[in-house]
């Protein structure tokens, strides 16, 4: 067969674009949100909430309706983080609170670890609620950027209304109560959180996400988007209140399914959606006040309730549309997929749980199950076992059950082990075990297996250690009052990205902005640094100052300048920018405020490279 010179020429011309285009790594967007129920949005069941753009992922994706989290937050989240069982991970026999002196340990490689060194930007944008301490906040854990809060929304101040839902009167604090909740951004607090702020969060965290996405276009990009909704207290942005016809709650899920399709929509006008794997799942199962049909339990329990949550996976053009699986998978599962999705290495010196479920996701014709036996721990202990559709519950969850705190209870409480079928009775209604004792020998025989490894009670071999600082301080002092006095009373809802400014020369007041080279927010709870040299020709040591002025370090480059709100020094010279008279953040008094001015946003979105 002959072939024409100009037909060889423009093969050859092709072939780059075409292994270019092979060569692409995929996106990953992970978007949790908190104490979502089961059925709460529509591909799972509600006829309640109205969820248009979840209904759409699930049409255009695929439903995981056997994917597992844990009972509760912060093991949860490590999962994710990780690829472990959280006991594994992070062995706490519940979550963490402010001011604590343990969280995941630095030593632990965290998924956005190994994306980073495969080549991504990270972010987090959300909740973290994996210690809050300096040693333990995203930043040190391989994200790039941080914006949002470090545990749940309700770890704070009773007069702040985080102990109270939107409108309620505030109850009275308990002894000391717990200091006030922060907003950081990449570990700097922005501001005291306040009722007004708590509305704004789905927004704030939906706005900061969609300008991630868009300036992240032209790389590959990992976003974690942590949402506090629907957690406790329900407080639906300003705009949602009333919108459902079933109060808070159900105005609070709309306004994440409104923030779903923000995110969906902001890849497809990137052009980014053919490479953007995108999760979305919650981080446990749903409290009393949300629906888990048909699921039993809630919550704070290894009943499927309390740990099987509703997740969608969503990759057009790689995901079969319309699709679902009930095979085992679960947050674990996440690091290891994203992995080998993104040609990065998962850790090879320690042991992982998770495994790559791209497969699964992808649809492929007789994939084999990647789990065939899950364990359900709660904290430290293990009280069920999953093995295909058989679960076997242990009498250490059946004595934890609410019966035991009936009057009655010790005629109430089993005296074995009971033996569900999951396929044909996932509410976990019908008790089988004395039909099937060789099925409940088998599964006794998987916990036995895992009693030399993570156990069946309390701290084993197979736990690694926890992260543990000295002298653990609250990011905002408990002593420290917002400045408007009055409960529940919130200043203006912080922006995300204030409006850049501009280069002028020092204002008739004297004051100045001034810009330097570097994110000079590092600090310690004892106070900001002091007598910081700046750099301008002919400047001098300003003891108080906290920040290092740059007018030529980095030539010919706009490096981000963060607008310090302080008197500028007297003999301080132009050209500077304008500086604000002193101010005070809400409850932060040993620092000024910081804002960003995203002067070189487009080369450096996320603050981390002056």
């Amino acid at each position: 067969m002959k072939i024409s010179l100009l037909s060889l020429v423009m093969c050859l011309m092709a072939l780059p674009a075409v292994a270019g285009e092979s060569t692409l790594k995929p996106n990953f967007i992970v978007i949790n949100i908190d104490d979502l129920g089961y059925a709460d949005i529509g591909p799972f069941g509600s006829t309640l909430n109205r969820t248009p753009n979840l209904d759409r992922m699930a049409r255009e994706g695929r439903k995981l309706t056997s994917f597992y989290a844990a009972p509760v937050c912060s093991p949860s989240r490590a999962a994710l983080m990780t690829g472990c069982y959280p006991k594994r991970a992070l062995p706490i026999p519940h979550v963490l609170f402010p001011a604590s002196e343990t969280g995941l340990a630095p030593g632990e490689i965290t998924v956005a670890e190994v994306l980073k060194a495969a080549g991504y930007a990270t972010a987090i944008v959300g909740k973290w609620h994996l210690g809050d301490q300096p040693e333990f906040l995203p930043n040190r854990q391989g994200f790039d950027l941080h914006f949002g809060l470090p545990y749940s929304n309700d770890m704070g101040p009773a007069e702040d209304g985080v102990k109270s839902d939107l409108g309620k009167p505030l109850p009275p604090t308990k002894g000391k109560g717990q200091p006030p909740l922060p907003l950081l951004r990449n570990g700097q607090v922005v501001k005291r959180v306040l009722p007004d702020d708590q509305q704004a969060l789905v927004e704030l965290y939906t706005t900061e996400s969609v300008r991630y996405i868009a300036a992240h276009k032209s790389a590959p990009f990992f976003l974690y988007l942590a949402h506090n909704a629907v957690h406790f207290p329900i407080y639906p942005g300003k705009e949602w209140v009333g919108r459902s016809t079933n109060g808070l709650y159900s105005d609070w899920v709309e306004e994440v399914d409104w923030s779903v399709g923000k995110v969906l929509d902001a890849l497809r006008e990137n052009g980014l959606a053919d490479r953007s794997l995108v999760i979305f799942t919650s981080d446990n199962g749903g409290t009393q006040r949300a629906v888990n049909r048909p699921l039993r339990g809630f919550k704070g329990s290894t009943w499927e309730g309390g740990m099987r949550v509703p997740t969608i996976a969503w990759w057009p053009g790689r995901i079969p549309a319309g699709t679902a699986s009930d095979a085992i998978s679960g947050m674990f599962d996440l690091l290891p997929t994203f992995a080998a999705l993104a040609g990065g290495k998962v850790p090879g010196d320690r042991k992982l749980d998770g495994a790559n479920i791209w497969p699964l996701l992808a649809g492929e014709p007789n994939a084999k199950p990647v789990h065939e036996v899950f364990y359900y721990y709660r904290g430290l202990q293990l009280e069920a076992v999953r093995d295909l559709e058989w679960k076997l519950v242990l009498p250490a969850l059946l004595t934890n059950a609410p019966a035991k705190k009936a009057a009655n209870a010790a005629a109430q409480a089993p005296r074995g082990p009971q033996l569900f079928n999951l396929k044909t009775d996932v509410g976990e209604t019908s008790d089988v075990a004395a039909q099937y004792p060789d099925i409940v020998a088998r599964l006794e025989r998987l916990v036995a297996q895992m009693k030399d490894d993570l156990g069946t009670a309390g701290l084993t071999a197979g736990s690694r250690p926890l992260g543990r600082v000295a002298n653990p301080q609250p990011l905002i002092p408990y002593d420290v009052k917002p400045k408007t006095g009055a409960a529940g009373a919130s200043a203006p809802t912080p922006t995300a990205f204030p409006a850049p400014l501009t280069n002028v020369a020092a204002s008739t007041s004297g004051h100045g902005l001034v810009r330097f080279d570097r994110p000079m927010c590092t600090t310690t709870r004892e106070g900001w640094p002091r007598g910081v040299d700046v750099t301008q020709p002919g400047a001098k040591q300003f003891p108080g100052w906290p920040v290092t002025v740059d007018q030529g370090v980095n030539p010919g480059r706009n490096p981000v300048a963060w607008l310090p709100e302080v008197e500028a020094p007297a003999d301080i010279t132009p050209p500077v920018v304008q500086v604000l008279d002193e101010r005070k953040e809400e409850g932060v008094t040993e620092a000024p405020r910081f804002l960003i001015e995203r002067i070189n946003h487009a080369n450096d979105p996320d603050e981390t490279h002056p």
